[in-house]
């Protein structure tokens, strides 16, 4: 397996390019990202996709992408941030200059849509990247767990160590064992997307990490399913299961509808 090379540290002062490379921004959370970067002591450079638009996109396929490779190539940017998620990434992934990346690794940040990314520079480029909150998020206003740990991960080189105790999320343990490799992953709506691509998800001897918010039970099932028909939970060294937030169905009875619980030990437990 080729090492993941870990893009260097940033310091008060640095410049983070704000990309939009999925979904459009409003004016208020645009704000509310610039006042995130400034809240952390770093030095914000919005791209252009930031105040763009086109339908459910911000901005054409070309200007996203190109926003992404000129973030890459500038030597004053130390740091390229996501504004969000939504749905455009896959549009892009073909437009991407990885030799480019290759050659100017930078921390890139972002989850939800963003796995898309994630995946390509992980395995493409052999770049660690970090599935955080994004600025949109508003920094100022995380929790003192969830901020610790992400200036921990972006500040500091030292490993991130056990998982931290967070007052309502217990972390609970569905197939006893212990598994070692590196972690991959992210949002179950992008790993099955990316599914029979160049950048389907490779999970081999590798922990995989799957989240999503706001889906129905049954598509949880689905995608899921997916992923253990392509074998990616027979092949992995261990399985990393999100909270998955505001994900049910409230309008369907017990009688008609699978828990997240009985769905986890159908579908990933049993492979």
């Amino acid at each position: 397996m080729t090492p993941l090379r870990k893009p260097k540290c940033l310091k008060p002062g640095d410049h983070i390019a704000l990309v939009a490379p999925s979904s459009p921004v409003s004016e208020e959370k645009l704000a509310m990202s610039l006042n995130s970067i400034i809240f952390l002591g770093l030095t914000p450079v919005l791209y252009p996709s930031c105040t763009m638009k086109h339908g459910y996109l911000s901005g054409s396929d070309a200007a996203r992408a190109a926003d992404l490779n000129a973030a890459f190539s500038n030597p004053g940017i130390d740091g390229i941030f996501c504004l969000r998620g939504g749905y455009g990434v896959t549009r892009i992934l073909n437009l991407i200059d990885y030799d480019n990346i290759m050659k100017n690794p930078k921390l890139l940040l972002g989850y939800s849509d963003i796995t898309g990314l994630h995946l390509s520079l992980n395995q493409i480029c052999s770049l660690a990247t970090l599935h955080s909150p994004m600025p949109t998020r508003g920094w100022d206003t995380l929790d003192p767990v969830s901020l610790k740990s992400l200036t921990d991960q972006i500040f500091f080189s030292k490993p991130a160590g056990p998982a931290p105790n967070i007052e309502g999320e217990s972390i609970e343990i569905i197939n006893p064992g212990t598994a070692e490799g590196r972690i991959i992953g992210g949002n179950l709506s992008l790993l099955t997307a990316t599914l029979g691509t160049p950048y389907e998800v490779d999970t081999r001897n590798k922990i995989l990490f799957i989240e999503d918010v706001e889906e129905k039970n049954y598509r949880i099932d689905r995608g899921l399913t997916s992923l253990a028909l392509a074998g990616k939970f027979s092949d992995c060294a261990g399985i990393i299961l999100g909270t998955w937030a505001e994900c049910g169905d409230p309008d369907l009875s017990s009688d008609d509808n699978l828990t997240l619980r009985e769905i986890f030990d159908e579908v990933v437990k049993t492979v």
